[in-house]
């Protein structure tokens, strides 16, 4: 019973600590890329509860405790991503600045060297395949919050299956630091397919 509820507590813990990603000013800074505290702070915490678990309860807990991390930091960065680009609980006209788009990309290989050194331990669960194709995905779906909106268009047409309708529908909506959304634009592609 106390893996299963250690197992369900990481990512809850690290939800937490991740929920304020999207509330960090760096998300808007126009003068320098810097890392929202809240990824440092993920990144310790993964590092202190690793070392404590295993030295309280061995690799075995550990590795229970802390597995398929690698897939759930990364939906909660994409999970961010949508809360921006939707504009849920930002304050009124707040806009993503560029450095802010390389902010959350950065966040991406931050938490994914984090994340592995948490878990890169005898009998780890650790799947390195997994993490980096779920930390490539979560990078490429920020990296369209750059995107002018002739490259969002291209993008689409060359890698529909990439992210879902909902996801690109969202990302044509959104007005970016290089693009003012334009749901139409999507709308006329999707009719021309």
């Amino acid at each position: 019973m106390l893996l299963g509820q250690l197992n369900f507590f990481f990512p809850i813990f690290s939800v937490q600590r991740m929920s304020t990603i999207y509330q960090s000013s760096s998300l808007t800074a126009k003068d320098a890329v810097r890392l929202p505290t809240s990824v440092n702070s993920l990144g310790e915490y993964l590092s202190t509860i690793s070392d404590q678990i295993r030295e309280n309860g061995g690799n075995k807990i550990a590795a229970y405790a802390l597995s398929s991390l690698e897939q759930y930091v990364p939906l909660f960065l994409m999970e961010t991503v949508r809360n921006i680009a939707v504009g849920d609980g930002l304050p009124h006209g707040f806009k993503i600045s560029l450095h802010g788009v390389e902010a959350l990309d950065k966040c991406c290989s931050v938490l994914y060297r984090d994340l592995k050194s948490a878990t890169g331990f005898e009998n780890s669960f650790w799947d390195e395949a997994v993490a980096a194709d779920a930390f490539d995905r979560a990078a490429s779906y920020v990296a369209l919050m750059e995107f002018d909106m002739d490259e969002l268009m291209s993008h689409w047409r060359n890698n529909r299956s990439e992210f879902t309708d909902d996801d690109y529908r969202i990302m044509f909506a959104m007005s970016g630091p290089n693009r003012k959304g334009d749901i139409q634009k999507y709308a006329a592609l999707k009719e021309r397919m």
